[in-house]
C-alpha cells in the first residue's frame, strides 16, 4: 500500500529512528541531515526525532517517500548510519510505522486512507506507547477478542 505525498495533502509527520546503541555524537549529526530537510524537527533522545514534511515538500518539490530515502543516502554516504522513517498522517502513526521497520533501515509511508486498514491486523502491543501493561489490561477487558487493532474498534 505505498503512498506518495504530495504538499496537497494534509501534514505530514515523519518519525526517523537511529540504529540501537549509536553513539550519541552520531545522533547528533543525523539530526543536522534531518535539519537541511525540514527546518520543524524535534529530537526525541536517545536516538529518534520527530519531523514536519509539510514545508519540505512544498520546498524540494519532492513526495515523502524521496525525501525520506534522500535521508538515508546522506547518512549513509556521509556517516555510515543507515536510518528507519515512519510517515503517517500523525505522530502516533508516523511512530508505529517506524517501529515495523526492521534493522536494516528504511521506509514505510501510511497515507492517510490506508491507516484503518494498516493498523487493524497489528497486535495491540505493536501500537506505539502502548506497553506490556496496557496490553494485558485491554486483554482482561474483552479476553474474547482476538489480540489485534482491528479486534478492539470492530467490537467498542
Amino acid at each position: 500500500m505505498p503512498w506518495d505525498a504530495t504538499a496537497h495533502d494534509v501534514s505530514t509527520v515523519m518519525r526517523m529512528r537511529c540504529p540501537d546503541r549509536l553513539p550519541e555524537e552520531a545522533c547528533w549529526q543525523v539530526l543536522e541531515q534531518l535539519a537541511t530537510l525540514s527546518p520543524v524537527v524535534q529530537a526525541l533522545p536517545p536516538s529518534a526525532a520527530l519531523v514536519e514534511l509539510k514545508g519540505a515538500l512544498r520546498y524540494h518539490g519532492a513526495d515523502t517517500r524521496r525525501l525520506v530515502k534522500v535521508l538515508r543516502v546522506r547518512t549513509l554516504s556521509r556517516l555510515g548510519v543507515d536510518v528507519r522513517g515512519g510517515i503517517g498522517p500523525s505522530i502516533a502513526v508516523a511512530a508505529t510505522a517506524s517501529d515495523q521497520i526492521g534493522p536494516a533501515g528504511g521506509v514505510l509511508a501510511i497515507g492517510p486512507a490506508y491507516v484503518t486498514e494498516w493498523l487493524g491486523p497489528l497486535p495491540v502491543e505493536a501500537l506505539h506507547g502502548i506497553g506490556t501493561r496496557q496490553a494485558t489490561a485491554l486483554r482482561g477487558v474483552r479476553r474474547d477478542l482476538a489480540p489485534s487493532v482491528n479486534s478492539y474498534a470492530t467490537q467498542q
